[in-house]
């Protein structure tokens, strides 16, 4: 009889290290998991900022002649024109692109640089001239006035 007891006894035991080993794995998977999503949810909105600020950043850098919300090859543009070139700002199937080109010329995304991902990308010039930006993270104007 002690025997038996004793072989149950350690049955109980492994059965208790194996249902703590199981609920210590799965409290370590899923912390992961939530590690690993709120990580790429940081990504994403370091990501929109940034691409909103390098817009506005270009504009407010670029030595200006004349800043323009233009329709190029059916996609609408912001277009810093200045020496000659053409700086454009545009959307692509959810990627903000920038391209140099000679003046009055289409947009062509393989030519183009990725800045970024955005599912929202809208230009808008007042009166004033000041040029307001808005994309997934918020909006944000500079005056493009500045400089005439």
């Amino acid at each position: 009889m002690p025997q038996r007891i004793k072989t149950l006894r350690d049955v109980i035991i492994a059965l208790t290290i194996t249902v703590l080993f199981a609920v210590i794995l799965s409290l370590v998977v899923f912390s992961a998991r939530g590690y690993q999503h709120s990580a790429e949810l940081q990504d994403s909105s370091s990501n929109t900022r940034a691409v909103l600020s390098y817009i506005v950043s270009s504009v407010r850098d670029s030595d200006v002649s004349e800043i323009s919300i233009e329709n190029r090859s059916g996609k609408e543009c912001l277009v810093i024109s200045c020496d000659g070139y053409e700086h454009k700002f545009y959307m692509d199937e959810g990627r903000l692109l920038e391209e140099y080109t000679e003046p009055d010329m289409g947009v062509d995304p393989a030519m183009a640089l990725e800045i970024g991902k955005t599912g929202t990308l809208e230009f808008d010039i007042d009166e004033n001239g000041i040029l307001t930006v808005r994309t997934d993270s918020g909006s944000s104007s500079v005056n493009t006035e500045r400089r005439r």
